[in-house]
């Protein structure tokens, strides 16, 4: 490679049709299938070992000029689901979910340029809603509910722009913070 192109060894022109990177450990092992076209990633892709990942996590998804582009899905090495959503020009955007290898729902939430930008909900283990909240271009910003994991409300109030506004109830007793 050479800059942000995949150039033809032989030739050095920008390299287009499939391309694979095979293992560093089993070179036998095939870790990415991907197309090029003019040298970028462009079409479906494979990734079997994905960058920074300890689990060895496997996901498919779409390239569009060397971005990620449109739905992509992450599967746990058993071959469980674990998350899905979309890009649009390399920044994850629209909703976003993520499972654990049980298939529980861990949580879901809105992403927009690359940045949480609507509504979020973590769960807990055994399926019982652990936070409930709303993003504006990546920081709180609306009502806010946590629970504990036996459901019971641990607390409930609002965000304005990052910053805790108004009545709050935290763990049964009432709080006030600057207005809204």
């Amino acid at each position: 490679m050479q800059g942000p192109q995949y150039l033809d060894p032989e030739t050095l022109e920008p390299y287009s049709g499939p391309a694979y990177r095979m293992s560093e450990d089993d070179p036998t092992e095939i870790v990415l299938r991907v197309n090029l076209r003019d040298g970028r990633f462009h079409g479906d892709f494979e990734d079997f070992a994905l960058e920074g990942d300890s689990q060895g996590l496997y996901q498919t998804g779409t390239y569009r000029d060397g971005q990620l582009e449109g739905r992509f899905e992450v599967f746990y090495p058993s071959g469980v689901f674990r998350a899905r959503g979309t890009y649009e020009n390399g920044e994850q955007d629209g909703p976003s979910e993520l499972y654990s290898e049980t298939g529980q729902l861990e949580f879901r939430a809105t992403f927009a340029a690359g940045e949480l930008d609507g509504p979020y909900e973590a769960y807990y283990e055994n399926g019982q809603l652990w936070e409930k909240k709303t993003y504006v271009a990546d920081e709180l910003d609306g009502p806010y509910e946590a629970y504990h994991e036996n459901g019971q409300l641990w607390e409930r109030g609002t965000w304005n722009m990052g910053e805790e506004c108004g009545e709050w109830i935290i763990e049964g007793e009432a709080r006030t913070f600057p207005p809204c």
